[in-house]
């Protein structure tokens, strides 16, 4: 017989894979199986833990032999395999923590024109196994930007970062109200020659 399980990305529900894997064949088998369907290297250690229907992991199988633990390649799938619906986590590679949920579907008729154990269904992209170093561009001369530099004439005057500079806004402002000033000036100093008419009329 040949169950089939769905192995699901443990972060990501979307991104799945039936496998298919004989009853006789072993948990090495399906190891690989799951490796290959989903892109991966298998270069690094592997576990499947027996689990309960909330995900709580049980007993250990490693792919490296380990004093105490079940090895893959010596455990067969119908060795471990007690419930219509049984549940497993599988963890791959130690450092970097991927982890797939996988349960039994079902349980198939032999197809004596197939190979064992087989991807029979993919679902959503598998997520790249390394993750590539984001490298930020370097900003060129005409993308550089000062986040301090002042966006008006009242900031300008606000961050002078010496007299001069002050001296030089304040000079810029005075000479329009300077301007301002001689205007009103003339307009006080300019005679009244209407005036001055009157009094040379006053001596005849």
């Amino acid at each position: 017989m040949v169950y089939r399980f769905k192995v699901t990305f443990e972060d990501n529900e979307d991104v799945y894979r039936e496998i298919e894997i004989k009853s006789t064949q072993n948990f090495e088998d399906f190891h690989n199986v799951i490796m290959q369907s989903i892109g991966f290297d298998n270069m690094h250690d592997a576990s499947f833990f027996i689990s309960d229907d909330y995900w709580r992991k049980g007993e250990e199988i490693r792919l490296k032999p380990a004093e105490g633990l079940r090895q893959m390649n010596k455990c067969k799938m119908a060795l471990l395999i007690d419930d219509p619906h049984q549940k497993f986590v599988y963890t791959y590679d130690p450092k970097a923590g991927w982890t797939f949920l996988i349960e039994l579907m079902k349980i198939v008729p032999d197809d004596a024109k197939a190979t064992y154990p087989k991807c029979a269904k993919t679902v959503g992209e598998a997520p790249k196994q390394h993750k590539a170093n984001a490298i930020v561009p370097p900003v060129g001369d005409e993308e550089e930007f000062d986040d301090h530099e002042p966006h008006s004439d009242d900031e300008a005057y606000t961050h002078a970062h010496s007299e001069d500079e002050t001296a030089l806004l304040e000079g810029e402002e005075g000479e329009v109200e300077e301007t301002e000033e001689e205007e009103v000036h003339d307009d006080e100093e300019a005679p009244d020659f209407e005036a001055g008419a009157e009094h040379e009329g006053d001596d005849f």
